[in-house]
């Protein structure tokens, strides 16, 4: 056989090997989606529970499967699939509402220790518990919320990933919480940094309650390289009750320096930004060599 009908052979052989994975892929997916779409539609909480469980434990198979890192599961319409910017990291949320109220949230965690895939099961703890701003968690009593953004802080010998997540609550609130992940020594996950905020200097995360007739915007400024949130705030008579906050239209940041995240008020997202702008062109400036 001639070099090019083996270079042929080669590329036809990943081609149909790739296909059957995603074949695989396809099909988990079609389980997951049957038994959730049973659990949205379900009457009581006992059955959606039952359902939804059935789907986590499909999707956990699927996880197992070879590529199933690399695989983007587009097919999962009810789940959130996010990876770390430096692709190390995959994490797989997804939530139900409860007819009782409130809801049950559900996540995996893939990521790689050397050159193996660790799949991490993660599994909602209490959240009525008192503290729970300040409570470092783990996979097993993880705080529970679908995360719809990832961003990567430190350095090579201390990374650092910080989650944006959504919290239904209950009926009246809703919440947001932004979160740190890490990979600790012995390879397990671990949820919880040290945060400054507004009213605190030692928590473990930040957790917004505000109405949940509002919307509330928490993401990651890539320009600035901070968290951005929205401030939240209540009429004085309503001051410490959550059912009455919401974005005052003003901004606080959240920024990653010697390993803590430290607050800072009433932000100008604006002028940050120009203000970097003009930085960056400063510098560029600078290293002109031709600018003698």
């Amino acid at each position: 056989m001639g070099k090019v009908a083996l270079i042929l052979f080669f590329l036809i052989s990943c081609v149909s090997l790739k296909a059957q994975q995603s074949d695989v892929f396809v099909s988990y997916s079609e389980d997951f989606n049957k038994f959730f779409n049973a659990a949205l539609v379900s009457d009581n909480d006992s059955l959606k529970i039952v359902n939804v469980e059935k789907a986590a434990l499909v999707l956990e198979q699927a996880l197992k499967e070879k590529e199933a890192f690399e695989y983007k599961f587009e097919d999962l319409k009810n789940v959130s699939v996010l990876f770390s910017p430096d692709n190390k990291i995959k994490v797989m949320t997804f939530g139900i509402a409860m007819i009782s109220g409130g809801f049950k949230y559900y996540g995996f965690v893939m990521y790689y220790r050397g050159k193996t895939v660790t799949v991490t099961r993660l599994s909602e703890g209490n959240k009525d518990r008192k503290n729970i701003e300040k409570a470092d968690m783990q996979a097993d009593n993880w705080y529970g919320a679908v995360y719809y953004d990832i961003c990567q802080f430190g350095d090579a010998k201390h990374t650092v990933y910080a989650l944006c997540g959504w919290d239904g609550a209950d009926i009246f609130i809703n919440r947001k919480v932004l979160e740190q992940v890490e990979i600790g020594v012995y390879g397990e996950l671990r949820f919880g940094g040290k945060f400054k905020t507004e009213t605190s200097q030692d928590d473990s995360r930040v957790i917004f309650s505000y109405t949940e007739k509002a919307a509330m915007s928490l993401k990651f400024d890539k320009k600035l390289g901070i968290i951005i949130a929205d401030h939240l705030n209540a009429l004085p008579q309503y001051k410490g009750n959550p059912r009455f906050y919401g974005p005052d239209m003003t901004f606080d940041g959240y920024y990653y320096s010697d390993g803590s995240w430290h607050y800072e008020a009433d932000i100008d997202v604006k002028m940050k930004r120009q203000d970097q702008k003009t930085k960056k062109t400063q510098e560029g400036v600078k290293r002109n060599p031709w600018d003698l």
